[in-house]
């Protein structure tokens, strides 16, 4: 279970416990948490790039291979989900879930949404310092489907990011789907305002052009923060079920 920019493997909170229980092992690491903390981050952040994060996550996905003897399923949310699609691209997955990603470069969509979630770190785009989400972004372009009362608690749980990793994603991640043969469920979320349902339709579209044909699920009531808002149980359900299907059954 991979998170997005600016948190950490309790993200993924909400929606551990049902995989669980549909008797998953699950895993959930923050990247680097010694260095993207939730205040005062140390200057050697801002050194981390995209491809450090892939590695990190690479690294993972070898052990738990190792351990298991069998190469794990991920699924990844926002920045973690186009993490998720570059673990699949390199083989290293059983199945791959992206959860509202962020799009590889041939499917990228910016709109004011998306310029105004992350303004405070667009008007600079400075690659050595560490950046937070700012609380005005991430309560409109994140949490437009929380109720309000939850948001301070959600954001007190951010943490900062690269700004190299910020420049890494501006410039656009590429990703081959001809390489991706193992399957892939990308999900949208109707209301996203970070990533948006358009984009996210496109990489449907692109891992539908895989050699193993990827599947596409759209959530006409739900946000960018899908992993804990209302209805997140039914998703989860969704992903298990498709999940547990024999490999190659995937339709």
């Amino acid at each position: 279970m991979i998170h997005g920019i600016g948190c950490g493997g309790d993200a993924w909170d909400r929606m551990r416990p049902g995989f669980e229980a549909a008797g998953w092992i699950c895993e959930a690491p923050t990247l680097f948490p010694d260095q993207r903390t939730l205040d005062n981050p140390p200057a050697t952040l801002s050194d981390l790039g995209f491809d450090d994060y892939v590695a990190a996550m690479a690294e993972t996905a070898r052990k738990i291979a190792l351990d298991t003897g069998a190469k794990p399923a991920v699924i990844g949310h926002s920045m973690g989900g186009l993490i998720a699609q570059c673990l699949a691209e390199r083989g290293l997955v059983s199945q791959a879930v992206f959860l509202t990603p962020a799009q590889p470069k041939d499917c990228s969509e910016v709109s004011f949404s998306v310029v105004y979630t992350f303004l405070n770190i667009l008007l600079t785009r400075d690659r050595k310092r560490a950046y937070k989400v700012w609380r005005s972004g991430f309560r409109f372009g994140v949490l437009n489907r929380v109720r309000r009362r939850r948001h301070e608690a959600i954001y007190a749980r951010a943490r900062f990011d690269s700004g190299k990793v910020y420049g890494d994603l501006t410039d656009g991640i590429e990703v081959d789907e001809g390489l991706v043969t193992a399957p892939t469920l990308t999900i949208a979320a109707s209301h996203d305002r970070a990533t948006l349902a358009r984009a996210v339709r496109k990489v449907g579209e692109k891992y539908a052009r895989s050699p193993v044909p990827g599947d596409f699920f759209e959530y006409p009531d739900n946000a960018h923060w899908i992993l804990d808002e209302p209805g997140t149980d039914s998703v989860v359900a969704d992903i298990a079920e498709w999940l547990d299907q024999p490999i190659g059954a995937h339709t």
